[in-house]
């Protein structure tokens, strides 16, 4: 699979994730803003992408709009406490929505469903 981004505003979560991914053999990488996501977006690369709903400058939503700007070659998970945005998530163009906390088992499925 190709490399991952992942976009959150806590670093924590970002350098589990990313070792999680690493041990499934996925190599990532990860900012903390929209804008920093929206500058390593620009070329397309990744196949997967792990997306915050809430961001220091912005929303997984603004990111999700900006990503409808280009082709969908990558599969978007959005990842929330927020267990009631699941729909609105789905309906933006997420193709999967990972609620908070995540185990690393189902960050697995995700990754074997795509």
């Amino acid at each position: 699979m190709k490399k991952a981004l992942i976009i959150d505003d806590e670093v924590d979560l970002c350098m589990l994730l990313s070792m999680q991914l690493r041990s499934l053999g996925i190599p990532n990488e990860y900012v903390n803003t929209i804008n920093e996501a929206k500058e390593k977006f620009k070329n397309n690369q990744y196949g997967i992408i792990f997306l915050d709903l809430n961001l220091k400058d912005g929303t997984g939503f603004d990111m999700l709009n900006y990503m409808s700007n280009f082709p969908k070659l990558q599969k978007v998970v959005v990842i929330s406490a927020y267990d009631n945005e699941r729909s609105k998530v789905l309906e933006s163009g997420a193709d999967f929505f990972l609620p908070k906390p995540f185990t690393k088992k189902k960050v697995a499925q995700i990754i074997d469903s795509i």
